[in-house]
């Protein structure tokens, strides 16, 4: 059933097939994600592997289509399916990348195994999709057998987003979004030329410059809370299309207030608050600098988990909105994503999760990174253009 003997030959050929015959963009870093993510999967449940595959190997909405078909031709394969002759082999030439052109790279540290061996494990009945013997020694192997043309952590120059000027409409939806999201009265009264309360402290110091006549009274009251904005973007593969536009929406926001904060992450968290300032301000900026928290695999929870550990403090309130980006593709562990909503939630005035797919017609939340957080979600919504942007500004919740 299986071209090769081992899981890692298995999943390097995979990948090597996305490669090479759906166009998929899969490079170094994706097998090493794929390879970590069967780590903590149950090889046996063919769709626990097909849900921790599909959103770290498929790039766009276009591979994710494909991606299904893929699975089944090469795992399960039919009558129709590639040949054994059809396989991409993982075995290479010293020097030579996977579609066989001369590279200066070092021979690997390791030898593939030999052919003779590799047909002694597959006669011996053991099924390839086992757990291997030792996690670092799968990491290495499948990094070993990853295809060197492309990885979009080194493309930095090709991958790293910019943070364009935001035109006009932009920027009045989101003086609209802020207007609209006023968080109450204040606790303390202040001084104001007209309020609920009299100050009669006040009043009387102002009458001594008129020989105690009050001609001036002086009033007190409870202004309106100003919101903090905190912004997540989801910068993984799968939201290639869809993490720009949410860019330009924090830079956009930035140009109505001040009171904000934006980070993006994919497999780790980075703090871009500074550029998309710089940003607002009329600067050209290149988020060159994101390494893993860009354009790699989705930790959302992990991610979350070290923005309450390192921002949650101080970043963190009654008067803070709490906006997340992310299509809810998550691969690491649903508890640890359901713990940080539940804090996010508990320490802010309102969790806002906007996700791109929504626009998809038939799309339904059932992912588990989604039904994880959805519980702990107050304004579920999507926003890809400053329509949307207006319409969030409408329909937004806070607690």
């Amino acid at each position: 059933m299986y071209p090769f003997a081992s899981l890692p030959e298995n999943l390097a050929a995979f990948c090597e097939v996305l490669r090479r015959y759906h166009g998929f963009r899969i490079g170094p870093g994706e097998l090493h994600d794929a390879a970590r993510a069967l780590e903590i999967m149950d090889l046996a449940d063919e769709r626990a592997v097909r849900d921790a595959l599909r959103p770290i190997l498929a790039g766009t909405l276009d591979d994710v289509t494909a991606f299904d078909a893929a699975f089944t031709q090469f795992f399960y394969p039919g009558p129709e399916g590639l040949q054994q002759d059809q396989m991409p082999s993982t075995k290479r030439e010293p020097g030579t990348d996977a579609d066989g052109r001369g590279t200066d790279a070092r021979p690997p540290r390791h030898a593939p195994p030999s052919g003779a061996d590799a047909d002694e494990t597959s006669g011996s009945g053991v099924d390839p999709m086992t757990l291997l013997e030792s996690a670092t020694e799968s990491l290495e192997e499948a990094t070993m057998f990853a295809p060197s043309s492309y990885s979009p952590l080194d493309a930095v120059a090709v991958e790293a987003p910019e943070l364009p000027r935001v035109e006009q409409a932009w920027r009045d939806a989101a003086r609209a979004l802020v207007r609209r999201l006023h968080l109450g009265l204040s606790r303390r009264w202040r001084p104001a030329s007209r309020g609920r309360r009299f100050d009669l402290r006040r009043t009387l110091r102002a009458a001594l410059q008129t020989g105690g006549e009050t001609l001036s009274p002086r009033w007190r009251r409870r202004p309106r809370r100003a919101p903090r904005f905190v912004i997540l973007v989801d910068g993984s593969r799968s939201m290639s299309d869809y993490a720009r536009t949410a860019l330009q929406m924090a830079v956009a926001m930035a140009t109505a207030t001040m009171r904000i904060e934006v980070f993006t992450f994919s497999t780790e968290l980075q703090r871009v608050t500074g550029e998309v300032r710089r940003a607002a301000a009329g600067d050209f900026i290149r988020l060159e600098r994101l390494h893993h928290a860009w354009a790699g695999g989705t930790s959302i929870g992990a991610c979350l988990r070290d923005f309450l550990q390192r921002f949650g403090e101080r970043m963190t309130g009654r008067d803070t909105v709490v906006m997340i980006a992310s299509d809810g593709l998550d691969v690491g562990a649903p508890d640890m994503l359901r713990d940080a909503m539940r804090e996010l939630h508990r320490r802010s005035a309102g969790v806002v999760w906007l996700n791109p797919l929504l626009e998809t017609d038939g799309y339904e939340p059932t992912a588990s990174g989604m039904r994880a957080a959805r519980p702990y979600v107050t304004t579920f919504s999507s926003v890809s253009d400053t329509s949307g942007l207006v319409r969030l500004s409408r329909t937004v919740r806070i607690r």
